[in-house]
C-alpha cells in the first residue's frame, strides 16, 4: 500500500460512531469482517465517495450502512426483526 494510501485507525475519527469501523485510508473504509478475526475492506472509486459514505453512514447513520447490517445479521441474527 503505498504511502499515499496507508490505513489509519485515528486520522479524521472521531466523529465515527459505527460500532463495526476498524480504520480507513485514503479511498478504504475497514469494517469488523463476518468471521472473527477477518475485516472488510470497501474500497471507493473517488476520495469523495469514500468522505460521503463516511460521514453519511460511519459518522451518522450508520444502522443504515449495508455493511453494518450484513455484519449485524451474520454476528446477532436472533436480533434481526
Amino acid at each position: 500500500m503505498s504511502e499515499r494510501n496507508r490505513i489509519s485507525t485515528t486520522a479524521n475519527t472521531g466523529d465515527i460512531c459505527c460500532p463495526f469501523f476498524i480504520a480507513h485510508g485514503r479511498k478504504e473504509i475497514v469494517c469488523e469482517g463476518l468471521i472473527d478475526g477477518c475485516r472488510m475492506i470497501s474500497s471507493f472509486p473517488e476520495q469523495d465517495d469514500k468522505t460521503w459514505h463516511q460521514k453519511n453512514y460511519c459518522e451518522k447513520c450508520y444502522t443504515r450502512c449495508e455493511m453494518y447490517c450484513s455484519i449485524k445479521h451474520w454476528k446477532w441474527p436472533e436480533g434481526d426483526e
